[in-house]
């Protein structure tokens, strides 16, 4: 390989990276807005409906999401306590899952994963996105939740 398909390599590889980093950057940044914590919950919440799918027909064992509730399960003050409570029971069901999940791996056995209540998870997942959907509904216009309109250096 000569010196011009090196520097098209390290060019495609810094290009790839800096890609990865705006959309890192922008999740997080969304995240700052309490209306920007309810769309990164929905699409956490809407990945775990499609990996519940495809446990229940065993097509393969993925990890639920639960990143962006870990992040954020302690700024959710503007949400009722009901909806609270509806999160934090499908994101505790989706951690203690991922450990079962994560506990079959080590041992390398299926028993672990033959305790996990699919449908239970299905029904309280379902319950936190129907939820969240209605509130995003009611709430999305309301100026105190939008994003602070910035300047160019502000």
């Amino acid at each position: 390989m000569g010196e011009d398909g090196l520097g098209n390599i390290i060019f495609v590889v810094v290009i790839l990276l800096f890609m990865l980093g705006s959309i890192f950057l922008r999740r997080r940044t969304m995240e700052k807005t309490e209306l920007g914590k309810i769309v990164t919950l929905l699409s956490e919440i809407n990945q775990n409906l499609k990996i519940i799918d495809a446990f229940s027909f065993h097509l393969g064992v993925k990890k639920f999401k639960t990143d962006s509730w870990q992040r954020n399960k302690t700024r959710l003050d503007f949400l009722g306590e009901r909806l609270q409570a509806t999160l934090a029971n499908a994101f505790g069901m989706a951690e203690e899952f991922n450990q079962r999940i994560d506990e079959a791996k080590k041992y390398k056995s299926s028993s672990y994963l033959a305790s996990i209540e699919v449908d239970k998870l299905k029904d309280a997942t379902a319950k936190s996105k129907q939820e969240l959907e209605e509130w995003f509904q009611e709430n999305k216009d309301k100026k105190e939740l939008l994003p602070k309109k910035r300047g160019l250096f502000g």
